[in-house]
């Protein structure tokens, strides 16, 4: 393996440390989800499940090299070899079920009960696929090569004589699911910047934004006719009944008295000023636009904080085992030791990501004595917030209620995290 004693007691007390903190989230995340419905939420659902696997693959980590003390073909070391393989891969798939529930709420409106009946379809791909290969490594044992789990360097995994599964049957995989993270979030975060960029114009507008239909709105020009009588010689009365008379060769305007017209357009009619019922819905339209833009604003921090602690947790790890692929030989220190501590920490950042999105209902879970973040600075932005309208504290308190405004569709609650 290449490390010192030091190295090595350093590691394991690191990978023990860090699985140590993801089973303490893991354990709150069980708790606080099962103990109240106000944890329900679609995300916090994601989370829940996801938080199965962190557990048991934190069981593995916590087990660090004492698999590989006790030998490859002990039940010890090929359980912490099934364990890693078969959770460490199923929580990349977690993340981009989660891309994928934010695709589905933006682009194609789906409520909540819509992706709740996708919750089984996650749960038979992200834990169903990694299991084939996982469980099938346990009974490969290939001449001259030995079984597939055994000494991986941080604990009991694929050995380095199968190094081409690792990356065909599990980093492969993960880097494809993290690529699709990248581009529903990008997709996604595209269209609601746009929808950002639109209300940030709105809120510049002191006054209602009147959305005018081109078949029914109009501009009221005014017409002003003014006529002066000519001053021309009056015709004689043989003049005149040859002028009427139908077989003439033509009339002339000769000899009559005539009238020029002059048409000028006034000033612009100002248009009439808005009913009160119409300044209301227009009011009410702008409030629903705004607070669904804010909504999925909300979810899609959450779902960049996802993708976050992707890249915090398989870059070193991905980095470390490329490297141990081209250079075989003893471990480097520095890529083992940061690969040792984030891939322990997944449940941890999930359960980052889960008191983020739930912190409304860990305040109603626990006592008010828990401290709530930045409520040092309320004072400070309630100046600014006075012409805010009400229609986000409204959606705030219906929420503790169980109720919603009228004006809230299905897919709007859904970014926002309701139920």
């Amino acid at each position: 393996m290449g490390l010192t004693d030091s190295q090595v007691h350093a590691l394991e007390t690191t990978e023990r440390v860090a699985s140590t903190f993801s089973l303490i989230g893991c354990s709150f995340i069980f708790v606080t989800f099962l103990a109240s419905p106000r944890f329900g939420r679609p995300i916090n659902r994601l989370i829940f499940y996801a938080s199965w696997g962190n557990t048991l693959c934190n069981v593995g980590t916590l087990i660090s090299l004492a698999g590989i003390n006790a030998g490859q073909y002990s039940a010890l070391c090929q359980s912490q070899g099934f364990l890693i393989q078969l959770f460490v891969l199923s929580d990349a798939l977690w993340n981009m079920s989660m891309a994928m529930n934010v695709y589905l709420t933006v682009f194609k409106n789906y409520n909540t009960d819509d992706l709740k009946r996708l919750e089984w379809i996650y749960l038979l791909v992200n834990y169903g696929l990694p299991f084939i290969p996982a469980f099938a490594y346990c009974f490969i044992n290939v001449g001259g090569r030995g079984k597939i789990y055994g000494p991986a360097v941080l604990w009991c995994w694929v050995t380095p004589e199968y190094d081409f599964l690792r990356v065909a049957l599990l980093y492969g995989p993960a880097w494809i699911c993290i690529l699709i993270t990248f581009a529903l979030y990008v997709w996604a975060g595209r269209v609601i910047f746009i929808k950002r960029k639109q209300l940030r114009s709105f809120n510049n507008n002191p006054g209602p934004t009147m959305v005018e239909n081109p078949f029914t709105s109009f501009k009221t020009t005014e017409i002003h006719v003014t006529s002066e009588l000519a001053c021309l010689p009056t015709p004689s009365d043989t003049e005149l009944s040859d002028k009427l008379d139908p077989k003439s060769k033509g009339l002339s305007s000769q000899g009559y008295e005539q009238y020029s017209i002059k048409i000028e357009r006034g000033p612009l009619a100002q248009a009439p000023p808005p009913t009160p019922g119409a300044q209301a819905a227009v009011q009410r339209h702008n409030n629903a636009a705004m607070e669904a833009n804010t909504a999925a604003w909300g979810y899609t921090k959450c779902a960049l904080m996802f993708f976050a602690s992707l890249m915090i947790t398989w870059v070193p790890s991905s980095v470390f085992r490329v490297y141990s692929l081209v250079h075989p030989g003893p471990a480097w220190w520095p890529l083992a030791y940061a690969a040792g501590l984030v891939l322990p920490l997944m449940g941890f950042w999930n359960t980052v990501i889960y008191v983020t999105t739930s912190w409304s209902a860990i305040k109603s879970f626990f006592p008010p004595s828990l401290p709530r973040p930045f409520s040092h600075r309320k004072a400070g932005f309630q100046g600014r917030r006075m012409g805010r309208p009400r229609t986000l504290r409204s959606l705030e308190e219906g929420e503790g209620r169980g109720k919603r405004p009228a004006s809230e569709s299905d897919s709007m609650t859904v970014l926002r995290g309701g139920r």
